[in-house]
């Protein structure tokens, strides 16, 4: 190659090299500010700007949240406004301050006699009881005021006293055992069964050291009836005559009641009397509502009287826990003033029953009764009298 063509040629080269210098400085500055985090930083700027939009739309939802929960709870209130105005007072008629029944049974069994109601007997006096109108309640229910029963309908107590054979037995064979359907706890709860808006509730009244008469099954019996919602009462330890007794044996009697009832089912709140023979404690009545033996002590919150009437209603001035009369469930040496006789009275007089609103939140009654209103007992339900107008004041509307 010529000399002048090869000097040519390397300046040539050296100019080559110069202008692809200066093609590729931009694109190796542009690398190097994508590594020196120039974009990440807008790639940072766009997640923080999305996180900002997701916290913003977060709290937008929790605020309609919120709003709706608010909504609802407005909308809630309104309706049980609106149903308790929408009562129709003068078809139900409910009367929450009138009185009310604690039946009174013993022996269940044959035959028929004072203080024993036969099995069918028994049946029919539940029938009866439902085809009136009238629900089974605890009376723990009526002491504290929580009937929760359907509008229309009264309330009505079973009581047991003695904890008899034919009030919960159990029949064995070679299968092994099964509970008699003739006692009264299985004839309740196959009528329960058949009638659930009957309701499953009564109180047993039993003493010791044999309730139902089979020792071997005195703990299954007992936790069978708590299990199922019944409850347990007390009738002294011993069957004893209160009033033939002195304080110490008085509390003597009920506490170790108490005390060998949470022996068979363990922590179990005894809470009512039934008095035997109707018998008051003579030198301090107040120890059949409470009181201790040496280190047993009991509460009842009610006391049951033998008695042979209706009891005032719970929100009634008149109520008296400590003395609540019982209606005898026989119909043999009653005169006038056992069951069939009392459901008669209430169907010639309604006015005088205890009539559900069919709301435990509320207390319903004529506005002739308000003056027979217990503030005291009203425990923060909503009182609500009414007035029905007369077919004379209708026609004149």
């Amino acid at each position: 190659m010529p000399a002048n063509l090869a000097k040519y040629s390397r300046k040539k080269r050296s100019y080559f090299s110069i202008l692809l210098f200066f093609v590729m400085l931009p694109l190796l500055l542009f690398q190097f500010s994508c590594g020196t985090g120039e974009v990440p930083a807008v790639q940072d700027r766009e997640e923080s700007s999305a996180e900002e939009h997701s916290s913003s739309t977060a709290e937008k939802n929790e605020e309609e949240s919120k709003d709706n929960t608010i909504e609802e709870a407005e909308k809630e209130e309104v309706s049980e406004e609106k149903q308790a105005t929408e009562l129709d007072f003068e078809k139900i008629k409910p009367n929450e301050l009138g009185d009310f029944m604690v039946l009174m049974y013993h022996e269940i069994g044959s035959p028929e006699s004072e203080w024993r109601r036969t099995p069918d007997n028994f049946r029919r006096d539940l029938e009866l009881l439902y085809e009136k109108g009238y629900r089974a309640v605890n009376l723990s229910d009526i002491v504290n005021g929580n009937i929760d029963i359907p509008a229309g309908t009264s309330p009505v107590v079973l009581t047991f006293d003695d904890a008899t054979k034919g009030q919960f037995n159990f029949l064995e064979d070679n299968d092994g055992k099964k509970i008699d359907p003739d006692c009264a706890v299985a004839i309740m709860e196959e009528f329960y069964k058949e009638n659930p808006d009957f309701g499953l509730a009564a109180t047993f009244y039993i003493y010791y050291p044999n309730p139902f008469r089979q020792q071997e099954y005195i703990e299954e019996k007992l936790n069978y009836l708590v299990d199922k919602g019944f409850e347990i009462g007390n009738h002294t330890y011993g069957h004893a005559n209160l009033s033939r007794i002195g304080s110490g044996k008085v509390q003597q009697e009920l506490a170790y009641h108490v005390r060998e009832t949470q022996k068979y089912v363990p922590n179990y709140q005894v809470r009512s009397l039934a008095l035997p023979y109707g018998a008051y404690p003579q030198d301090n009545p107040g120890l059949a509502l409470k009181g201790s033996y040496e280190d047993i002590s009991y509460h009842n919150e009610a006391v049951l009287l033998v008695g042979a009437n209706p009891a005032p209603s719970p929100f009634h001035e008149n109520f008296d826990p400590s003395r609540l009369p019982r209606i005898r469930a026989s119909e043999m040496k009653t005169e006038g003033v056992g069951l069939y006789d009392w459901l008669e009275y209430f169907e010639d007089n309604p006015h005088r029953k205890y009539v559900s609103d069919g709301d435990p939140g509320y207390i319903s009654a004529p506005k002739a009764t308000k003056e027979y209103l217990e503030e005291d007992n009203i425990n923060n339900k909503e009182v609500r009298f009414y007035e029905i107008e007369s077919e004379s004041e209708k026609e004149k509307n």
